[in-house]
Formats: structure tokens, C-alpha cells, sequence
């Protein structure tokens, strides 16, 4: 067990559920196939009910393009032993609407186990 596990594993976990916002992790499968005549995806996706919290991009993390870009962190306890990958997206609730974050790019934060994921998203 390192260092990292010992002092800081129990701490993002309580944190974000107490903290946080509900919101449905959308993990898609690997065997997905992009039918380009319909346009449309097709494969199964598993929703996972977690806790995140929305958070600022760094001024490094933003370029012209990201304005429509967020930071989600979300604790690793709540994924279990999955990584988040850029197939899986995040819905959440904003102002009365259903907004759905695609995940482009992912931190994992760990020891010799994960303790959060921060992963940027393009809202949609």
C-alpha cells in the first residue's frame, strides 16, 4: 500500500457525496458499432447513479475551442474497479434540463489504487 492509500483514499469519497450533485454515469460497452447510413450507435450502455462535483478549468485546461467544456471529478469508490474511458458520458440536472457531459479527456488520481477520476467533457 503506498503512501497515497494510506493518507488520502478515505477522503474524496465523503467528500464528493456530501458535497456533491446526482448524476448517471453512462459506461458504454466495447463492442459498440457506429452504423454511418442511420447515423446512430448501437450497443448497450450501463447507467451507474453517482455523486460529482462540477468544477472550474484551470486557465492551461481551456483553449478557444472549450467553451462549452466542464471539469467533473468524481470518486473512484463510486466507479468500483472501472476506469472512466472518452466512450463513457455523465448526465446531470442544470436549470430544469437533462445536460449530458461527453467525456474527451481523463486524470486518474491513485496510489496503488484509484481515489478519483477528473475528466473533462464537452457538454452536448
Amino acid at each position: 500500500m503506498s503512501l497515497v492509500d494510506s493518507i488520502f483514499s478515505s477522503i474524496p469519497g465523503p467528500l464528493i457525496s456530501q458535497f456533491g450533485i446526482n448524476a448517471t454515469y453512462v459506461k458504454t460497452s466495447q463492442n459498440q458499432t457506429y452504423n454511418p447510413t442511420t447515423g446512430t450507435v448501437l450497443g448497450a450502455t450501463t447507467e451507474i447513479a453517482v455523486k460529482i462535483v462540477i468544477a472550474d478549468l484551470k486557465p492551461e485546461e481551456k483553449s478557444d475551442a472549450q467553451h462549452s467544456m466542464i471539469k467533473i471529478i468524481i470518486s473512484a469508490s463510486s466507479l468500483g474497479s472501472y476506469y472512466p474511458r472518452v466512450s463513457d458520458s455523465i448526465k446531470y440536472a442544470q436549470d430544469g434540463r437533462t445536460r449530458v457531459a461527453e467525456i474527451v479527456s481523463i486524470n486518474n488520481y491513485r496510489g496503488d489504487d484509484p481515489i478519483m477520476h477528473t475528466v473533462i467533457a464537452r457538454l452536448s
